[in-house]
């Protein structure tokens, strides 16, 4: 139930307050990161570090993040991201990342999402703050955003020890 409220307050604020009319402009971006959940979920299935633990089976609610909440919070995100100074760019990403560290902090304490592996609280803040960093950069530089993910899995597959799948 909370599940499906959570998606319906995204859904009726990014109605809101979202950027459709330039979707097309932030479209990239938003591929970006759902294809970015969609290997992290292909190359952990077998070890997760997080997963969703809600009535609705984790691959459902892992397509409803790919293809309900990451677009609706990318138009939500890009089209106001700060132009100004390095101090506001920094406090605009720290309040989306509080925002998603709330929200899964919410969800480890109603028993809809889990760490494993080592993983924990601590370590989703500062892969959500990495993570909303990386959007942007997308954003502007596609190229940069690619290569800085590549060896952001790399570190994360060695370090949590992570198999590659053959």
């Amino acid at each position: 139930m909370e599940d499906a409220l959570l998606t319906l307050i995204v859904l009726i604020i990014s109605w809101r307050w979202a950027d459709w009319r330039h979707w097309k402009q932030y479209y990239p971006t938003i591929l970006f990161w759902s294809l970015g959940n969609t290997i992290y979920c292909y190359l952990t299935v077998d070890k997760p570090l997080w997963k969703f633990t809600t009535i609705i089976p984790s691959s459902l609610a892992n397509i409803i993040m790919a293809l309900v909440i990451f677009p609706c919070v990318g138009l939500l995100f890009l089209p106001y991201f700060p132009k100004q100074t390095i101090l506001k760019k920094f406090l605009y990403i720290c309040s989306w990342t509080f925002i998603f560290s709330l929200i899964e902090w919410w969800a480890l304490k109603i028993n809809h999402f889990a760490h494993y592996n080592k993983w924990n609280l601590t370590l989703s803040i500062i892969f959500n703050l990495g993570m909303f960093t990386l959007i942007q950069i997308h954003y502007k530089e596609p190229r940069w955003a690619w290569l800085i993910s590549l060896v952001t899995a790399i570190f994360i597959m060695k370090y949590f020890e992570i198999p590659l799948k053959a």
